[in-house]
């Protein structure tokens, strides 16, 4: 296992310079119609020895080495470059959203990376939306609060991921400029025969209406689970139910059938 690690730790290394990463892109939709508003950019990793690596099985590794830090940037820059073109083709999809890790959060100037990005990109902030996970809001130091004011300053949207699998800080949400909770679909998954995890969407649900926040489910894949969320004031979300991450041009097509449909 050790030299499988280290096998995999040297690949992925070069994989940024060899250019084996691309991105696809899930569609976040309106619960109630299916409409497609926004889509969430996935990494994909395809190398050439290890062949299609699932992000479970590099990204953590990623965060160890250091490396999220630059193909965090690569992200980035790709997810922004194809809203830029969806925009161009008079697609209307509202906001593009960008997973960024803890290293990539406390380890780059990473306000100053966005704003070069919506830069280059011509894009308003508005247009895109950045993923955090719940540790780095735990982290409450100066640095931290800097980076928040520089991305609010930019008009980001901001988003807490997996929500209420972590440390779950509320005393943060209050305090941050945080828009969205995601609801996590390890407490979807549940739905709708285990109450446990019915309570905690409800909760999340709850914190979030009480606080002006918008929810985004993740992992819908039954009808029976966009049913309750939408039961509990949810209205968007993204998953099996209506489709998975897909290349720009599928999405590209999707929202194009849609937009010939309305």
């Amino acid at each position: 296992r050790q030299q499988e690690r280290l096998n995999t730790e040297t690949q992925l290394r070069r994989a940024l310079d060899n250019g084996e990463f691309h991105l696809v892109y899930q569609p976040q939709v309106e619960l109630r119609t299916g409409r497609v508003l926004y889509a969430e950019a996935l990494v994909r990793w395809r190398n050439p020895q290890l062949g299609e690596m699932r992000p479970d099985h590099f990204i953590d590794l990623a965060e160890t080495t250091g490396d999220i830090i630059r193909i965090g940037n690569w992200v980035l820059q790709e997810a922004c470059t194809q809203m830029r073109r969806w925009r161009e083709a008079g697609l209307p999809v509202h906001r593009v959203a960008v997973n960024v890790s803890y290293r990539q959060f406390t380890g780059d100037n990473l306000g100053e990376s966005v704003r070069r990005v919506l830069e280059q990109t011509g894009l308003p902030g508005s247009a895109l939306e950045l993923e955090l996970t719940e540790r780095v809001l735990v982290d409450d130091t100066p640095d931290t609060l800097d980076v928040f004011d520089q991305l609010r300053r930019l008009g980001v949207q901001l988003s807490i991921d997996d929500f209420g699998e972590g440390y779950s800080a509320l005393n943060y949400l209050r305090r941050l400029p945080i828009h969205a909770l995601k609801l996590s679909q390890l407490f979807l998954k549940g739905v709708p025969g285990k109450p446990s995890d019915m309570a905690i969407c409800q909760a999340v649900a709850g914190i979030a209406t009480s606080l002006g926040l918008d929810v985004v489910a993740e992992g819908v894949e039954t009808e029976a689970q966009r049913d309750f969320l939408l039961r509990l004031g949810v209205k968007v979300g993204q998953g099996f139910l209506f489709a998975p991450g897909l290349l720009p041009g599928e999405f590209a097509k999707r929202v194009a059938a849609q937009q010939e449909q309305a």
